[in-house]
């Protein structure tokens, strides 16, 4: 019954998930970690939040394989209060984005727009995960598919930062070229895939896999062409700029 906890599914879900978590790590190390002590509020409140998320996201999977399952539930009802730290941090730190000098005025308005539909992907993935609690197969990969709408940036700064200190500040691709080819590395092909092995056991396609591939493929693809709206950058300087 799908109803029924079915414990046997996604037995090294947690060893897999450790990866996308070290990616996110290095990436934002030098960005955040390198400079932990100088960091403000915000920053920590986000990055420790989304920290948090990810090794509940990691360790959630192992309990329910080893330990009873009240501990998977308890964590569970922690899990939503760290869900809602990190929206709500992020949106304290994106209004900082609009005024940051490192990215061209393109990339940091469509970087503004990109994080507000992965925040909004990564809101709609943690409620349907949480609705459907009692049904494994769908309740785990809504979870497992919030870990894609917060990889990009990580990804991203991973490859560019070394590229541009390798490179003197000339780096043979661009920013958004590096976006580009880290969606399609760590975001497209892992989803296809996960989405080819369910249809090949289960002749089936879960929404949440669908939903997360079309939302970050959507606005990854579009951060280069909505930060050239002029529309968008004076909502950016007239309602995001004013959470500063």
């Amino acid at each position: 019954m799908e109803n029924k906890l079915n414990i046997n599914l996604f037995p090294k879900a947690h060893f897999w998930l450790l990866i996308p978590f070290a990616l996110t790590i290095a990436g934002f190390y030098l960005s955040y970690w390198s400079r932990f002590s100088d960091a403000p509020w915000r920053q920590h409140i986000h990055g420790l939040s989304a920290t948090a998320w990810y090794i509940l996201v990691v360790l959630q999977p192992w309990l329910i394989h080893n330990k009873p399952l009240k501990y998977h539930k308890k964590l569970g009802v922690i899990g939503v209060f760290l869900a809602g730290a990190v929206v709500f941090s992020a949106f304290q730190v994106i209004p900082y984005q609009v005024v940051n000098d490192f990215l061209p005025n393109v990339l940091k308005y469509g970087f503004s727009f990109g994080d507000i539909c992965a925040l909004i992907g990564f809101s709609i993935c943690v409620i349907l995960g949480v609705l459907n609690a009692k049904k494994t197969n769908v309740h785990a990969r809504w979870l497992i598919s919030t870990v894609f709408w917060i990889l990009l940036p990580a990804t991203a700064r991973l490859v560019y930062f070394p590229l541009l200190g390798a490179y003197e500040g000339n780096p043979p691709l661009s920013y958004l070229q590096v976006v580009h080819l880290c969606w399609f590395v760590t975001t497209l092909i892992p989803l296809l895939y996960l989405i080819y092995l369910d249809h090949k056991k289960e002749k089936k396609v879960y929404n949440s896999y669908l939903f997360t591939l079309i939302g970050v493929s959507f606005y990854t693809l579009a951060i280069g062409i909505v930060g050239k709206w002029q529309w968008w950058i004076d909502f950016c300087h007239a309602v995001i700029g004013k959470g500063m």
